[in-house]
């Protein structure tokens, strides 16, 4: 029983001498006797304003965006996709004399943003010229096509929640659009010479690839999703007979495959926005910034975001021989109530942070690599704002940082159709952008 006890006791005193709780970031990097008090702000001076997107490649993307979306705030957005053909088999031969019963372009859908409702009219253009692997294409990317358009405005209805279509013998257990094409694109596929369909080189030097895009809607609109390299589903078919006599049907597919070149391209028309929108993206008055924020994705817009306080307030206390150490800073999004997003336009799953360097350039702050449990950047549904914490990124610029504020941004901006509106820090509502800071301050 003596041992037991002793036993128990000694369990207790490891427990306790054990436990600590977690520290946050900041904290731990002065003495304890240097610590004068612990302060909290969310007056931080902040300065902001949104812009378009210079440049974003959209090259060889895990996900493609196909349609046609009018915002009543950010105006028409549409989707185009570029793209090269790959070959399923080589040295095909398609018959003595080959008769084309039909082309359908297949493709895999994945999601949606905006209103499925809208009918898109679709359009595919066979490409004048060949993409190089070499080159980086961006959002505004541009190849030219063949004036013949090959789905002759082919209508259709996105049905991204369809998770069965069956076509002919085929079973896709998915949700798909189906473009049939003009059979004189498959009689050009079938009579091309043997040395086409030598090896997938040869065949992108016959046929440079497709332009798929949507026609400009007039309201709502969505935009698709696609999976580009879903071999089994997103393809090329050509449906042929290998003489006219012949009854029996034949298929040959063609894929996009993560060797061939394929892009977004999207084409903005901001005029069409809001007053407010057009006043500060387009005319470029940035004091609009402080009442209402906006990202885009596709390319889109950004915002800005500086601290033009935080370097004198470092100063003036380094005159009174103090220095500022930043335990905690939270960065608040809120959503703007005014602008409140709608079943269709819904807010994004997650925002993008970066420093913006002193040579124009970007990069990541130290909090993000704390964790995404600690730096955030989730959109909160209960709360419907995003926090960031960006310690060390303040404390850096108390420190001297020569960074030139933080570009914010839709996370994965290349490849989701999302847009959001922030409540500037001077919104006329409860529920703004602010920084909250819980700092200390040391003498030396």
């Amino acid at each position: 029983m003596i041992h037991k006890a002793l036993f128990i006791g000694a369990l207790a005193i490891f427990g306790v001498s054990c436990s600590k709780t977690t520290e946050k970031i900041g904290n731990g990097l002065f003495p304890e006797g240097d610590h004068i008090g612990a302060f909290f702000t969310d007056s931080l001076a902040i300065e902001c304003h949104s812009m378009t997107i210079d440049s974003m490649v959209t090259k060889g993307m895990s996900t493609c965006l196909l349609g046609s979306m009018m915002d009543p705030v950010m105006g028409l957005t549409d989707a185009n996709i570029f793209t090269q053909l790959h070959l399923s088999s080589t040295h095909q031969s398609f018959g003595s004399e080959p008769v084309i019963d039909s082309v359908v372009l297949q493709l895999s859908v994945t999601g949606y943003y905006g209103d499925t409702t809208t009918q898109q009219t679709v359009h595919v253009y066979e490409l004048a010229d060949s993409l190089a692997s070499s080159d980086y294409y961006y959002q505004f990317s541009d190849v030219a096509v063949k004036p013949i358009d090959l789905a002759n405005g082919y209508q259709f209805y996105p049905r991204p929640k369809t998770n069965l279509t069956i076509t002919g013998t085929d079973t896709i257990e998915q949700a798909t659009i189906r473009i049939p094409l003009d059979n004189s694109f498959g009689e050009q596929l079938v009579h091309a010479d043997t040395t086409a369909y030598s090896d997938p080189v040869s065949f992108k030097t016959f046929c440079y690839g497709l332009k798929i895009c949507c026609e400009s809607v007039g309201q709502d609109g969505a935009i698709c999703y696609l999976n580009p390299t879903s071999n089994t589903v997103t393809k090329l078919q050509v449906y042929y007979r290998e003489t006219p006599s012949d009854d029996k049907q034949m298929r040959y597919d063609f894929y996009i495959t993560s060797d061939d070149i394929y892009f977004n391209q999207y084409l903005h028309d901001y005029t069409l926005g809001s007053a407010e929108f057009v006043g500060q993206v387009i005319q470029n008055d940035q004091a609009l910034g402080q009442s209402q924020l906006y990202l885009q994705s596709m390319g889109g817009v950004r915002s800005l975001l500086t601290f033009p306080g935080i370097t004198e307030w470092a100063e003036q206390q380094q005159e009174e021989g103090c220095h500022i150490i930043i335990n905690e800073a939270k960065l608040i999004l809120p959503s703007l109530t005014a602008l409140a997003d709608t079943c269709y336009l819904t807010p994004p799953s997650s925002l993008a942070l970066l420093s913006v360097n002193a040579d124009g350039g970007t990069s990541l702050l130290d909090d993000y690599f704390e964790g995404s449990g600690y730096y955030g950047g989730s959109y909160s549904n209960v709360k419907h704002s995003v926090t960031f914490r960006i310690s060390e990124y303040l404390q850096s610029v108390v420190q001297g940082s020569s960074s030139q504020g933080l570009y914010l941004s839709i996370a994965g901006a290349a490849y989701n159709a999302q847009r959001w509106v922030v409540a500037g820090p001077e919104a006329d509502q409860d529920s703004k952008l602010k920084c909250e800071i819980k700092y200390s301050i040391v003498r030396e």
